[in-house]
């Protein structure tokens, strides 16, 4: 190695074990190694861990900004907080509810279920966005909270279903796929489908339930005067 004589050792983990604490083991037990054999250079060349764990830590960015960003675009078009945060608990709901089928059939954070769950992050605040938007224009219309959200989620949900099976049935495919092809993209399917369905379930559940006992009230004609000028003008 660079002229000097050397040892090129290439350590594996069981399949079903986790690469990420893996690595962080044989990590730890090669300092213990190096420590005894002080007379020898030890030197780590690649780890595929740090590579699946920088997936992992862009998912959960792309979590944060399409949350934060999509709470931006509601106070400008419904000019409420509370209805940024429904959105916000909108999306981590559909993701842990997917975690809990990823889990129940056995399947991992790798980098095929990781590219899943990072396109489907803008996917998951359609349904809820939608719904919550119509429940805000019922509001606005004097109608009650809870009759409201009932009424707004009623009108909209064959446009919401629509779009959801839309995304459903061009995935579910490649949940099926046979052969090494099928064996890498199940979890793509399987982790896209999941995540679309669970979003309708909370855009129909979780969202309007929200919007009637806590997040959409009736928007004045005459908003505060600090931000007067600037709804006005946006709108």
């Amino acid at each position: 190695i660079n002229g000097a004589p050397g040892l090129f050792l290439d350590m594996s983990r069981y399949i079903t074990a986790d690469e990420i604490a893996s690595t962080n083991v044989a990590r730890a037990e090669m300092k213990k190694i190096a420590a005894r054999f002080p007379q020898i250079t030890f030197k780590e060349l690649f780890a595929p861990a740090d590579y699946t764990k920088a997936s992992l830590n862009g998912v959960f960015q792309s979590l944060f900004e399409g949350v934060l960003l999509t709470a931006v675009v509601l106070m400008l078009f419904l000019h409420a907080w509370r209805n940024a945060v429904v959105v916000m608990i909108a999306i981590p709901s559909s993701l842990l509810a997917t975690f809990v089928v990823m889990r129940v059939m056995g399947l991992t954070l790798d980098n095929v279920s990781l590219m899943g769950l990072s396109l489907i992050i803008g996917i998951l605040v359609d349904d809820s966005i939608v719904v919550l938007e119509n429940i805000t224009r019922h509001r606005d219309m004097g109608e009650r909270a809870l009759d409201a959200a009932i009424k707004g989620r009623d009108e909209i949900a064959g446009a919401a279903i629509a779009i959801t099976l839309v995304v459903v049935v061009v995935f579910l495919p490649i949940a099926f796929l046979s052969g090494i092809v099928g064996k890498f993209m199940v979890e793509f399917g399987i982790v896209v489908v999941v995540a679309t369905l669970f979003s309708l379930l909370v855009s129909f559940t979780l969202t309007p339930m929200l919007a009637a006992r806590w997040s959409v009230k009736k928007r004045t004609a005459a908003p505060p005067k600090s931000l007067a000028w600037f709804q006005v003008a946006f709108d």
